[in-house]
């Protein structure tokens, strides 16, 4: 017997142990259900908002926070079948941005102090090496894990930033300074620490966190480890915009892990001021973007080229294209990118819980419908995190557009009888 199915039936045995969770799961099947069937099939449905985007970001941020374990660390996800899982590393690591963003933004102490806890709690898990280990926290051998020490640096420069704290910024370096050990002179990381062994593009996420911390530790050597890799990364782009060597055996190439592709690159690009990385993140993410608007939906799953795969939704995947597309619009100004995620962000809105059980409601489920492939049957924190994500950035994008096409309004109005900077924000 594998160990996907022994898992499986561990997680469906959770529910002898946990019968209260037996009429929630029937009522998500239910609704899921029902509205595959009678969903409104053109994104028209989602040019107007019927959820507010303040309302969904909170449920959001309180399903996370209500996730937060009693260690500090953050669960990976809430099962319909078995409840809780232990704290997630990986995931604690880059939430911990999510939440200082969303407490700067609101002005909420609980939610800066959970950042804190999660940090706190992430130093006691590092290893000596500097690295961290991967899976679930306490259920595996620690192994050191090159992705997870990637996602939880993201959370340990942040932590810094906010605290100037010379401890976190000393831990912050080890984590960073064993990435660069530990990679390949070719700029990919394979080897025992890479999942399955194998060198994957979409370590370019890996590549954002050591470009951040660069920006702090001023040290080249991050700076050029983080070059080197993107560098590795973009030799696998194709004239399609695909980008290929995402390289996990025996699972499909979800939309989760292209995105991560896409937005490692991106937030490189950015950051490092390298042109040819925005050029090729925005060529692959406007292939998306016209997939969207032509069918309504991305596709749970790709095959190569982006050709068909599998019809359910990666609900992840959908809320990291999101936050692709406004970081294109913050970069380029093309209103298209904008367009599409707003609509993109009010089919996401529409498919979270608002009410109902208090380990429901605001979570951000691996698949729609629940029963698809990807994390089937669980609500999952890294989806809450690229939702958050995703309606953060709408909520300060979409507000320096409106002081934007005021300013240009009212400096026109004396100009010209017919204003066109200001039709054009109002269309």
């Amino acid at each position: 017997m594998t160990t996907r199915t022994l898992r499986a039936l561990n997680e469906t045995a959770g529910l002898l142990r946990g019968p209260q969770r037996i009429v929630p799961l029937i009522a998500k099947l239910a609704s899921d259900e029902l509205r595959t069937t009678f969903a409104a099939r053109h994104l028209y449905s989602y040019t107007s908002a019927t959820v507010q985007t303040a309302s969904a970001l909170q449920s959001v941020i309180n399903w996370i926070l209500r996730a937060q374990r009693g260690d500090g660390g953050i669960a990976a996800y809430y099962s319909f079948l078995s409840g809780y899982s232990v704290s997630y590393p990986e995931v604690t690591g880059y939430i911990i941005p999510t939440l200082y963003d969303f407490a700067q933004a609101t002005g909420n102490p609980a939610v800066t102090h959970a950042a804190e806890r999660a940090t706190q709690w992430l130093l006691s898990v590092q290893m000596s090496l500097g690295a961290f280990a991967g899976g679930l926290h306490g259920t595996s051998r620690a192994q050191p894990s090159i992705f997870n020490t990637g996602q939880i640096l993201q959370g340990l420069v942040r932590a810094h930033i906010e605290s100037r704290s010379a401890q976190i910024m000393e831990r912050a370096v080890a984590a960073g300074d064993w990435l660069v050990t530990v990679q390949q002179t070719d700029g990919a990381w394979s080897g025992p620490a890479a999942y399955q062994g194998s060198a994957h593009t979409y370590y370019s996420m890996v590549s954002w966190a050591l470009a951040q911390l660069a920006a702090e530790s001023h040290e080249p050597r991050h700076a050029a480890a983080a070059n080197k890799n993107i560098d590795w990364v973009l030799k696998h782009a194709k004239p399609s915009g695909w980008i290929d060597g995402i390289n996990l055996r025996e699972h499909p190439l979800y939309l989760h892990f292209i995105a991560y592709v896409i937005q490692g690159i991106l937030e490189c690009g950015i950051l490092l001021r390298r042109e040819d990385a925005i050029v090729a993140a925005a060529k692959s993410a406007w292939v998306l973007l016209r997939k969207f608007e032509t069918n309504k939906r991305l596709l749970g799953t790709y095959q190569p080229e982006f050709k068909a795969g599998s019809k359910f939704t990666c609900l992840t995947g959908n809320a990291q294209m999101s936050c692709v597309w406004l970081r294109l619009f913050e970069v380029t100004g093309d209103l298209r990118y904008l367009n599409a995620a707003l609509k993109m962000n009010e089919m996401l809105k529409q498919l979270i819980a608002l009410k109902g059980r208090r380990e429901v409601v605001g979570g951000v489920a691996g698949s729609y419908p629940i029963w698809g492939a990807y994390q089937p049957m669980r609500l999952i924190s890294w989806g809450g995190k690229f939702l958050a994500d995703a309606l953060l950035l709408e909520q300060r994008l979409t507000r320096q557009v409106e002081i934007d096409c005021d300013t240009k309004s009212k400096n026109s109005e004396a100009d010209s009888e017919f204003k066109p900077e200001a039709s054009q924000c109002a269309s």
